[in-house]
């Protein structure tokens, strides 16, 4: 059994799943564009990332939605996250009611 490097396990871990986008798809579609290996930009994204937080994370989510190869991926994230946000305030909102029943009864 041969020992990884540590360079070489940071480029298995960026690689990901064959085939498969570790969140929308951007780094895999502009690897694929611009004929690079994914770990490379992947590893760009997160250091910009760091340095531009922000800025990094607007232009992500522009691209996922923007980019044809992403767009549908996008698009069932965000509407994952709002049912999911639509769950939890509904959730939070019956607690919140609940919790006010419960006192104003014992006054």
């Amino acid at each position: 059994m041969q020992d990884e490097t540590f360079f070489e396990s940071i480029k298995k871990n960026l690689n990901g799943e064959a085939g498969q986008p570790i969140v929308l798809g951007v780094c895999k579609t502009l690897a694929a564009r611009f004929e690079q290996e994914v770990w490379l930009i992947r590893l760009v994204a997160i250091v910009l990332g760091v340095f531009y937080t922000f800025t990094a994370l607007v232009a992500y989510i522009l691209l996922g939605l923007f980019m044809n190869e992403t767009t549908e991926r996008s698009k069932s994230v965000f509407q994952g996250l709002g049912l999911w946000f639509q769950e939890f305030t509904e959730k939070a909102h019956q607690k919140y009611n609940g919790f006010l029943n419960r006192n104003g009864s014992t006054q």
